[in-house]
């Protein structure tokens, strides 16, 4: 049977097993245990007390927080659910002959109170550290990727980007602890979710566009990552895991607070060696390398971090937070070049106000932060650069630096915001073919930003909530004048522009409406932009051949979007439906231009760039989660996208589809867990992609299925882990098989074949 057929059979599956989220209502218990935002949380220990004594009975949360407790005698019971980093919560429940009582139980964070909190009814998904700790993931976009909804973009080994609802890279906002941090490399090597450990993180929030209004440019969605925040007393939470192709990950959290002041510290080291695909391949044996990198590791990275809060009185707290990132040759070989290094540094500094009962002025949060990074990228370890005479035949040296702040104020129903940032990016880049002639290909590009937003939420009744937001941004870009080559802006478009001003609305509005029997409706609208990135704007880079060229006059592009979302939650089951609709009108894409004017020293006759083009990105995703029963759980998830654009054959664009898009995909799980043992199955799926843009050279990939299993023990403070993925070695490929100039080396990289991890970790 072929892998194509395979996929297939595994999405039908998916799709027949989430439309049932439940089993018929027997005698018990039976509901979820949620967080911050109203998300399930799972491995919760859920604890069933009789009023009239007995032996407690004991559950653990699954996926989306649900459970499940059959088998009751009627009466009245305490329901008491605990999780690390919470506070505990008890509900006095009753329980009917015959019946299934379904409740909803609310865990608040037991830890000072985060510095950015979701405060507003929007749809969102929230991935737990307590599902961190069980995946196999290297990185954040890895993780993410089992989301519906959310793709990753692999390079190498490690470093995955993201893609939400088929947008990517600089439309998605991806924020850490209410800070920026941008990658420093034109290619993304280290996109902004690379730079930090997963041992920092508490939870991830990832939220398409509708209803987001609290940062600049979040056209096709944000990415919030929330760090651990120390709790009292002393804890330390120490991890040691290990792999396929030598793969070593330890790490250690420790934390010690008052009422009034907490510190917290960390340490991660991660390495290993280029991973095999199912026929044995490593990647990069797929790439131009040479036998030098067979001592190299695929990745080496260390990190630490170090955080202090201070409460001076019940409603004020600060905090101050640093992380620092170092990495060693990455190998990347979707692309040209490796990272020789890579190192992050992240300050943040937050404020928070916070006052319950009466009175106009609820809240106040502000944040300021410096975040930099420092890249240098060679190709040493490739065949281009074995013989060039300085060891390398190309290199570039990128840096980027965003300085900002934010300031949001509740005042009763009414949010209103200040948001400034200012980010500089600046490489150069130096070719072997050119004699080594430095080029600034970035030239020391300022991006300012400042935008100011309002948001007004109101229950009209217990059952209908609206939010409606608005927000106004202003970004200048700026350009070194004496490092553009604007000889390159003006043979290729006509113009020597090195700054640009862009003022820019956006809106949403979000209705929650509970119709009942179980059933909620989710539908808003919104309206959002971007301002083109420095390198759309503002690259020049003069190469053999085809030259690589900014456009100037890019025009910010717009997104107008539309969701609709309805919730069916019965007995232990909850299924969500979303349908979505974005029409972006200037769509930034790539394309090849001819040379319109002749400038001496331009010699090519084309060059790629930039250009505006109107899009439509439509799609739909189904995610469900039940309780089986009260130790098996089923979970999954099926997402589809679908990507157009106009065609404009002057522009050489005669393709009508986007380039990247994400096929049919699925994931489906089965679970069985105790308080100290859990076992889990999971079926990941995609689709055909053949929808593609011929215009990129965009390659169709086949569809494909694995298996992946994962369980694990739990006795006293100690816990051990064994995840196998891809059990049957198959050899596949994601879908995002184009990857984005200048530096691509137009290799596509097969998956992980057959892989294990094993975790142990002990908790103070």
């Amino acid at each position: 049977m072929s892998i194509s057929m395979l996929s297939k059979i595994s999405i039908a599956l998916a799709l027949s097993s989430l439309t049932v989220p439940a089993l018929a209502a027997t005698s018990g218990l039976a509901g979820t245990v949620t967080g911050p935002g109203d998300t399930g949380l799972p491995g919760v220990t859920v604890t069933v007390q009789g009023e009239e004594g007995g032996a407690d009975r004991t559950i653990i949360t699954g996926e989306g927080g649900a459970f499940r407790m059959s088998g009751l005698d009627s009466g009245s019971y305490t329901v008491n659910g605990s999780l690390h980093g919470f506070h505990p919560a008890s509900l006095e429940v009753a329980v009917r002959e015959g019946e299934t009582t379904r409740i909803r139980l609310a865990l608040s964070v037991a830890t000072f109170r985060d510095t950015m909190q979701v405060d507003a009814p929007m749809p969102h998904t929230t991935m737990e550290a307590t599902e961190l700790r069980e995946s196999a993931a290297r990185d954040v976009g890895e993780a993410l990727s089992r989301m519906g909804g959310v793709w990753k973009v692999r390079k190498g080994g490690i470093a995955n980007d993201v893609s939400i609802r088929g947008f990517r890279q600089d439309d998605i906002t991806v924020l850490i602890d209410g800070a920026r941090v941008a990658g420093a490399c034109p290619n993304r090597m280290d996109p902004p979710a690379f730079h930090l450990d997963f041992a920092e993180v508490d939870r991830i929030e990832v939220a398409p566009t509708t209803g987001r209004m609290e940062a600049q440019g979040s056209m096709g969605g944000m990415v919030n990552v929330v760090t651990k925040k120390p709790g009292a007393g002393l804890a330390a939470d120490v991890s040691m895991a290990t792999g396929s192709w030598g793969m070593i990950n330890p790490s250690a959290t420790v934390s010690y607070g008052t009422d009034r002041w907490a510190v917290l510290g960390g340490l991660s080291h991660r390495s290993g060696e280029p991973f095999a695909d199912g026929s044995g391949e490593k990647f990069t044996e797929t790439a131009n390398y040479t036998d030098a990198v067979g001592g190299v590791d695929a990745y080496n990275i260390d990190s630490g971090w170090a955080r202090m809060y201070f409460r001076p009185a019940d409603v004020h707290e600060l905090n101050l937070s640093y992380a620092g990132q170092r990495s060693d040759d990455v190998l990347y070989s979707a692309l040209k070049m490796d990272a020789e290094y890579d190192n992050t540094d992240r300050l943040v500094l937050g404020y928070r106000y916070a006052k319950s009962g009466d009175g106009t002025l609820r809240e106040i949060r502000a944040t300021a932060y410096g975040t930099r990074v420092d890249h240098w990228m060679t190709d040493t370890y490739r065949t281009t650069g074995a013989t060039a005479p300085r060891g390398w035949g190309m290199g570039t040296n990128a840096s980027t630096e965003v300085i900002g702040g934010s300031v949001d104020v509740v005042l009763g129903e009414v949010t209103v915001g200040v948001e400034a940032y200012q980010r500089n990016w600046d490489a150069w880049t130096e070719l072997g073919m050119m004699s080594y002639m430095r080029q600034f290909s970035i030239p020391d590009v300022n991006l300012e930003a400042l935008g100011l937003s309002a948001r007004w939420r109101h229950e009209f009744s217990a059952s209908t909530q609206l939010e409606a937001g608005g927000r106004i941004d202003r970004v200048s870009t700026r350009a070194d004048e004496g490092k553009a080559n604007t000889d390159l802006y003006f043979a290729y478009h006509g113009v020597r522009d090195t700054s640009r001003e862009d003022v820019e609305p956006s809106f949403s509005l979000l209705l929650v409406q509970r119709i009942g029997r179980g059933l909620d409706l989710t539908a808003g609208v919104a309206r959002t932009s971007r301002a083109p990135d420095s390198r759309e704007r503002y690259f020049g880079l003069e190469r053999m051949g085809v030259e690589w060229v900014g456009n100037p006059v890019l025009d910010p592009p717009v997104t107008t979007g539309a969701e609709v979302g309805l919730t069916w939650s019965a007995g232990s089951g909850l299924l969500t439906a979303r349908m979505w609709a974005d029409r972006v009108d200037g769509f930034i894409t790539l394309y090849g231009q001819e040379r319109i004017n002749m400038v001496p020293g331009v010699m090519n006759p084309s060059a790629q760039t930039y250009t505006n083009v109107d899009a439509l990105l439509r799609g739909v995703s189904l995610d469900g989660t039940a309780a089986v029963s009260s130790r098996f759980y089923l979970s999954g998830n099926l997402s589809y996208v679908r990507g157009t654009k106009d065609t404009d054959p002057d522009r050489n664009l005669t393709s009508g589809n986007l380039a990247e898009m994400p096929p049919l995909t699925a994931r489906l799980a089965l679970r069985w867990q105790n308080p100290r043992l859990f076992a889990e199955a999971e079926w990941l799926a995609a689709a055909d992609q053949d929808e593609i843009d011929t215009d990129l050279d965009e390659v169709a990939t086949p569809g494909w299925a694995i298996l992946n299993l994962k369980g694990g023990i739990t006795f006293g403070r100690w816990r051990v882990q064994l995840i196998l993925e891809n059990v049957f070695d198959r050899t596949y490929r994601e879908h995002f098989s184009y990857l984005r100039n200048p530096f691509r080396s137009g290799n596509t990289i097969n998956e992980p074949g057959r892989s294990y991890a094993v975790t142990l970790g002990w908790r103070l």
